[in-house]
C-alpha cells in the first residue's frame, strides 16, 4: 500500500475541477476533458509555498510564470492566478501533452 501524499490531497482540494498528478518532484494540473497538462506546481523546499509553471508549446517545456522570476505562492494564490491568466487556458495539440509529463 502506498503512503498518502498530503500535499497532493491539498492541491487536489484547491483545484477540484482538475486532475492532479505527482511527477518529478512537482504536481501537474491536468484538464480532465482532454488529458492536457495545463500547469505545474513545484514545492519550494522548507516552505509551504510553490512555484507556478505553465506549458510552453513554443519551447516545449515548463516555463516559470511571472515577469520577474520565481514566485513563492500559496496553493490558494496559485489557484487565483491559474483561474485568471489566459496562458493557463491555451489548449495545445493532443500529441504535445506527452512532453510535459
Amino acid at each position: 500500500m502506498t503512503e498518502a501524499d498530503p500535499t497532493l490531497a491539498s492541491i487536489a482540494a484547491t483545484f477540484p475541477d482538475r486532475h492532479v498528478a505527482k511527477s518529478r518532484g512537482g504536481y501537474t494540473l491536468i484538464d480532465p476533458a482532454t488529458d492536457t497538462p495545463l500547469a505545474r506546481l513545484k514545492p519550494i523546499p522548507q516552505t509551504d509555498r510553490f512555484e507556478l509553471f505553465y506549458c510552453s508549446l513554443v519551447r516545449e517545456r515548463w516555463r516559470t510564470f511571472g515577469d520577474f522570476g520565481r514566485l513563492s505562492l500559496t496553493p490558494d494564490r496559485a489557484h487565483e492566478i491559474f483561474r485568471n491568466e489566459a496562458i493557463f487556458h491555451i489548449q495545445g495539440r493532443r500529441e504535445d501533452r506527452a512532453i510535459f509529463r
